[in-house]
This record gives C-alpha cells, structure tokens and sequence, in this order.
C-alpha cells in the first residue's frame, strides 16, 4: 500500500490566503516607503529651484521670467585669465512636453514671477 501524501484543498487554500496577507502587508509597506522618498525629493527640489530662482536673480538683476527659462539658460562666472565656471541655473530636473519642471508626483510646479515664490501643485503639498 503506497501512503502519498498530496495538499488538500483546504491547506491549499490556506497557503493563498498566508501569501496574500504577506503580500498585502508588503504593499503597503512599499507605498507608505515611496510616498516619504517623493516627499523628501519634493522638499530636496524645492530648495534647488528656489537657490536657482535666487542665484539668477542675483546675477541677471531680475528674477527668470519662467522655470523653464532657468533650464534653458546658462551663465559664466569670468575672471581676467578666462572662465572659471559655466553652467545652466537648473540641472537634471524631470520636465514635460511644454519644457515645465516637475515634481516628484509628476505634477508641475507653480512659479509666481512677481515676487520669485515657487509651489508645489500637487495636492495637499501646495504650502511646501
């Protein structure tokens, strides 16, 4: 007499549901994990863009007319011997079709060009 010992459908059915509960536990987990790591991008782009937003200001005289402008222009620090330095204001910034930043939610941000304030659009972080 052979013993074979084979999975019953109950035991079956308590394996998917352990796998199913691990996995639900793991992807909320891995949500809660992204929305801190876009969050802290977030706060991380926010303070670039504004140093940008100031760095042109100071060396043009006047704020940028949009965001985009400060990926498009560059600027070159000189001094009697030759260049010293050349860069844009804004570097290796996500951008949609219109040339716009974005932000880590994929949403652009808003730049006020009278008094060179920049926000996030993105809903419940537009006071960042």
């Amino acid at each position: 007499m052979q013993n074979k010992r084979s999975l019953t459908l109950i035991e079956f059915l308590i394996i998917i549901c352990i796998i199913l509960v691990l996995g639900g536990t793991f992807g909320t987990y891995l949500n809660i994990t992204l929305k801190v790591a876009r969050e802290t991008a977030l706060i991380n782009e926010l303070s670039n863009i504004r140093m940008s937003i100031e760095h042109c200001r100071i060396i043009n005289g006047k704020l940028p007319e949009n965001l985009p402008a400060l990926i498009k222009k560059g600027f070159t620090l000189r001094n009697p011997d030759g260049i010293i330095f050349s860069n844009r204001f804004l570097n290796s910034f996500k951008v949609d079709k219109d040339g716009y930043v974005l932000d880590p939610f994929m949403n652009r941000y808003d730049y006020d060009v009278r008094d060179g304030k920049v926000r996030a659009q993105t809903k419940g972080y537009e006071s960042w």
